[in-house]
């Protein structure tokens, strides 16, 4: 991203009341809440449209429990990352997850291969073209988990009351905890100008790169 373009939007930012200047000029937000609301409207309407390349579901009669094991076993050896319903479930152990949302790099159509899935139009797992930089969980342990911000985002596409709830769990574990935002999840990454180093919560950074 250019540097104009990173000024720019972190004065919009601050205009519209999400961050708040400090003396050294950095940015703190000052309500992460209002800012994840509007990242979710953001990528909902904008970003993942343009980052969808396609739904698939399984050839065969296979449940998805079962393709959810093999998806979980890929992930590590394919390099990509595991959100929506099956990701709330790893993350959560609440959900039954008859869905997922797989955020890839540039190979959906070998995975989609190695997963002996086809393409359809109502398919219950999603590919999505991962965007900027650190999508993941975090977790070494988890390491092939979507970020919670993805995870929730994706589950709240849907008006399914099991999903909301799990989206309330996603929230309450990963998003909502102050401590857990600054000493987790505060940084996806540094943006640069000539003279100042700013750095942002991670909410923010992934709202510069819709």
């Amino acid at each position: 991203m250019q540097t104009r373009t990173v000024s720019q939007t972190l004065k919009n930012l601050y205009q519209l009341g999400y961050l708040q200047r400090q003396r050294n000029g950095s940015y703190r937000i000052t309500d992460y809440i209002k800012l994840l609301e509007r990242w979710e409207i953001g990528y909902t309407e904008t970003l993942r449209p343009k980052l969808l390349l396609g739904t698939f579901t399984s050839v065969g009669e296979r449940k998805f429990s079962q393709v959810a094991d093999n998806i979980i076993n890929l992930a590590k050896e394919q390099n990509f990352l595991i959100g929506g319903e099956l990701g709330a479930a790893i993350v959560t152990s609440y959900l039954n997850p008859i869905g997922a949302t797989l955020h890839v790099l540039d190979n959906h159509r070998l995975i989609a291969a190695k997963l002996k899935l086809k393409p359809s139009p109502q398919g219950e797992i999603t590919f999505l073209q991962q965007f900027g930089v650190n999508n993941a969980l975090g977790n070494k342990q988890e390491e092939f988990i979507a970020d919670p911000l993805l995870i929730h985002a994706e589950l709240m596409l849907s008006n399914d009351d099991r999903l909301i709830e799990t989206a309330a769990r996603v929230f309450n574990l990963y998003i909502e905890d102050a401590t857990t935002l600054r000493e987790n999840c505060a940084l996806r990454a540094r943006l640069i100008t000539h003279n100042v180093e700013t750095r942002l919560n991670r909410v923010s950074t992934k709202l510069l790169e819709i």
